[in-house]
């Protein structure tokens, strides 16, 4: 099959831009005209909405301008690419895919959900514990203003977890073809 790229939408990430740049906007209106208003708030306001604005104008722009995707779905894997730092989930390792909300969620294979939990450290297995609660899976995929609706690559991964599935199981029944493991001792006079 192809390689499936998924951006952040433009129309919709956009208009989430202005609306953080407009209430960022409004707070420095209030310290300039009211500079005795200037509280604690204030600034935490303007430092969320300003410096959020500017992330998402930075992922956005430099996905487009680098042509990197923000998931890219093969027939082994789904990549994110954060900006920040790349992960992949193997479908091997994934036991199914579920949609939570604005999320889908990551329902590991208990193997590989043990060893996951193994390689975090204490503040990464107490995040985990929390979104297994929460969430019902360690991990999940941000989904929201995407190109692709949630639903849709949600169903998308779950196809390539089962064609993942049933190439596994083709490959170990094909081990066992052809040979004769029919073993008859032999005894001696």
């Amino acid at each position: 099959m192809e390689e499936i790229r998924i951006y952040h939408s433009l129309w919709k990430n956009g208009i989430l831009i202005l609306v953080c740049f407009a209430f960022a906007a409004l707070g420095i209106h209030t310290l300039i005209v009211h500079p005795e208003k200037m509280g604690f708030w204030l600034w935490m306001g303007l430092l969320f909405f300003g410096l959020g604005g500017l992330f998402m104008l930075w992922l956005i722009l430099m996905e487009r301008i680098t042509d990197k995707p923000y998931y890219v779905v093969t027939d082994e894997s789904v990549t994110m690419n954060s900006g920040l730092k790349a992960w992949e989930v193997r479908f091997a390792d994934v036991e199914r895919f579920f949609l939570a909300g604005k999320m889908i969620g990551i329902r590991y294979n208990k193997d590989r959900e043990i060893q996951k939990m193994e390689e975090a450290s204490m503040l990464g297995r107490i995040i985990r514990r929390f979104n297994q609660r929460i969430g019902d899976a360690q991990e999940h995929l941000y989904v929201s203003n995407m190109t692709m609706k949630p639903q849709e690559l949600c169903d998308l991964l779950n196809k390539r977890v089962k064609k993942r599935m049933a190439e596994a199981k083709g490959q170990r029944a094909n081990k066992t073809n052809g040979r004769q493991w029919n073993i008859v001792p032999k005894f001696l006079p």
